[in-house]
């Protein structure tokens, strides 16, 4: 006895609605089974009594477009999570609303961050300020200082000092007197 999945692939297989691969097992199926066979059949002659009642039909090029795109569909038969992801996250709507919500977060992240970057900023300036007053200073002194050990260095020794005007004389360059 045919149960209902075999009835509904016997039904698409008579209205030429199956991939390749399933028309196959079914076309076989039929070959095989006596009473697919006879259900089959009796599709078809269902069919030619339906198709003689109605007349003919006028060519409608969008059903057969929605028909070949609805069989693309079905032998390209994608996971779930690949048509959630083609359908839902892709879409056009789903990126825009995505791009608002990151600029939103993005925008309140700068407000949020803007004192505490605002106070390191101006906390790193005094102490840049501070430091460079420090080096000043140091500077000055240690120049007062090298000004005066060149001073020492340069001025002759008084002979009541136990120094003569000889010793400077190794010291400056050649004709050059000491002061």
């Amino acid at each position: 006895m045919l149960n209902d999945y075999l009835k509904r692939l016997l039904s698409e297989y008579a209205d030429d609605a199956l991939d390749l691969e399933t028309t196959r097992r079914v076309s076989d199926f039929i070959e095989e089974n006596a009473e697919a066979e006879h259900y089959f059949h009796k599709l078809q002659a269902l069919r030619q009594a339906t198709a003689a009642c109605l007349g003919e039909e006028e060519d409608d090029p969008a059903l057969e477009l929605r028909m070949m795109n609805e069989l693309r569909l079905r032998s390209y038969e994608l996971p779930w999570w690949e048509r959630l992801w083609e359908r839902r996250v892709l879409s056009p709507r789903t990126a825009v609303a995505v791009a608002v919500v990151l600029f939103l977060l993005v925008i309140t992240l700068f407000a949020w961050l803007e004192a505490p970057v605002s106070r390191l900023l101006s906390g790193t300036k005094a102490r840049v300020e501070t430091m460079r007053e420090e080096v000043q200073q140091d500077l000055s002194e240690r120049g007062g200082e090298l000004t005066g050990n060149l001073l020492e260095l340069f001025t002759p020794q008084r002979e009541e000092d136990g120094g003569t005007n000889d010793q400077v004389g190794g010291i400056l360059p050649k004709g050059m007197n000491a002061v």
